[in-house]
């Protein structure tokens, strides 16, 4: 029960950063457009990444609630997303582009692209760790007849 627990808490996490994010994208979707319009990246990545990203994100918040069995997708999405952005920050503190604007939304916008960095890096763990803990929890789906027919049925592993 300890691993399901954690599980729990580590979506807790990761929706208090996806939802306001994903919310700020979607309500304020002209000011996300102009940001990502003033990236540093070819015009057709931009217009793709205007689609993408918020589909995605509000994919990995919707992942995060249904159960546990999409959480732990959502935590594959989760740490994709953490990660792509990680790096393109790392290549914007190492002076990459000669200038980049920051297209965030939410509270993040007013952080550093340091502060930035280390931010996206704690989320990053955070959906690894989450990824780390879903692989202990079974499904009762997937738990042969047992599980679909009322059978002793064991959710969490401690490991």
């Amino acid at each position: 029960m300890k691993t399901a627990h954690f599980t729990t808490i580590t979506a807790l996490l990761l929706l208090i950063l996806w939802v306001p994010v994903t919310v700020d994208k979607l309500v304020d979707y002209s000011s996300f457009k102009a940001g990502m319009l003033r990236q540093p990246l070819p015009p057709a990545v931009a217009q793709a990444l205007l689609w993408l990203l918020p589909f995605a994100e509000t994919a990995v918040v919707a992942l995060l609630l249904i159960n546990n069995k999409t959480r732990k997708w959502a935590m594959y999405l989760s740490a994709l997303l953490l990660f792509t952005f990680t790096i393109y920050i790392g290549m914007a503190l190492l002076g990459f582009w000669e200038k980049v604007p920051c297209a965030c939304g939410s509270v993040i916008r007013f952080l550093s692209w340091k502060q930035h960095f280390f931010f996206n890096l704690f989320f990053l763990f955070i959906s690894v760790w989450g990824i780390y803990l879903t692989r202990n929890i079974q499904h009762p789906s997937s738990l042969g007849e047992a599980g679909r027919m009322g059978g002793p049925t064991r959710l969490a592993t401690n490991k």
